[in-house]
């Protein structure tokens, strides 16, 4: 084992996993911290973050870094960091993409069956006492199996959606991905613009990262598009739909229900008005968050970190390979062979 003065120090947020932390601590410092006071104290000696909110790692953190080399996002989200300062600075920036892809899925379809079936209404309804007659009549209850699914954002967590809804609930499904070109599955029925997608589908669901592009996504003029009675889940991340259009669309009925993992600030406060409606049904952002999908996040994060402290490329790299070239680590890898 390298001596503790001499191993590289690696600071951030408690790993998601404690794999993670245990497959650096042979070679490497760990301080796991979610105290911004504690973490200011290490940044002079920090070569490593790894990050995700309410860490966030901005040009003055960056600045106040000397000898950082990675700033490795425990998932695929990177909205929290400042990558252009980060590569300005010589600084590489990962994050793990695909990992935590199936869990998504997973808790997107749950949303579905959440909302369809009023599952949180049902479970307060039992539990206070109420006659079971009162929740079998008035066609309360929608079936998902048969139905148009609209995925927006066709990466790693859309495939797997798009592979669960075909086989599993036999969904027709279509694929807005970015550059519109065919999404690349079996499952996908047809690839459409955004637009002609929303106008076709029983259920939205959102998969894409949030940047200057798909901020406001969803906005009042696409649910105007969107059929009566449609449902909407978001696991994206908050910025992607308009609060308040979401807001309208959901109580003039014309979203019949809507399952949300993500908001903007996070967490929202008590008075945030998706909390105050009936037909919406929400999580703490913790949709890629399950055992399984944490310890693959972990290990690809910590793998990442090795990599690039050792001078090798990592995997999960943001950007391109010259960027990865101009960095510090492969500078400093350079000048020790």
């Amino acid at each position: 084992m390298t001596q503790s003065s001499e191993r590289p120090l690696v600071l951030g947020v408690p790993f998601l996993n404690e794999v993670g932390r245990h497959a650096l601590e042979p070679h490497h410092r760990v301080i796991e911290t979610l105290d911004m006071n504690e973490a200011e104290r290490h940044l002079a000696e920090a070569e490593a973050f790894y990050t995700y909110q309410p860490f966030f790692v901005d040009a003055a953190m960056i600045a106040r870094s000397p000898k950082l080399k990675i700033v490795a996002a425990a998932g695929s989200g990177i909205d929290h960091i400042d990558v252009e300062a980060a590569h300005a600075a010589g600084v590489v920036v990962t994050h793990a993409v695909g990992f935590g892809a199936l869990s998504v899925a997973e808790h997107a379809i749950g949303l579905m069956l959440a909302v369809s079936k009023r599952l949180v209404e049902n479970d307060a309804h039992v539990r206070a006492g109420r006659p079971f007659t009162e929740k079998r009549f008035g066609h309360l209850y929608e079936e998902i199996s048969g139905r148009t699914l609209a995925i927006v954002g066709f990466g790693a967590i859309g495939r797997e959606l798009a592979r669960i809804t075909k086989r599993g609930f036999d969904m027709k499904v279509i694929a807005v991905t970015r550059d519109g070109r065919p999404g690349d599955s079996t499952d996908v029925d047809v690839t459409l613009p955004l637009h002609e997608a929303l106008a076709q589908a029983d259920i939205v669901s959102l998969h894409t990262p949030l940047t200057s592009k798909t901020r406001g996504l969803v906005g009042e003029a696409e649910f105007k598009l969107m059929k009566p009675g449609v449902m909407l889940i978001d696991t994206s991340r908050g910025g992607v739909v308009s609060t308040p259009a979401l807001q309208a669309a959901l109580s003039s009925g014309h979203v019949s229900g809507a399952g949300i993992d993500v908001f903007e600030p996070e967490p929202p406060g008590v008075d945030h008005p998706l909390l105050h409606l009936p037909n919406v049904i929400v999580s703490p952002h913790n949709a890629g968050y399950t055992n399984a999908a944490s310890r693959r996040l972990s290990l690809a994060a910590a793998d990442d970190i090795a990599r690039v402290l050792r001078g090798d490329r990592p995997v999960g790299l943001v950007g391109s390979d010259e960027v990865f070239a101009a960095s510090r680590a492969a500078r400093a890898s350079a000048k020790s062979k």
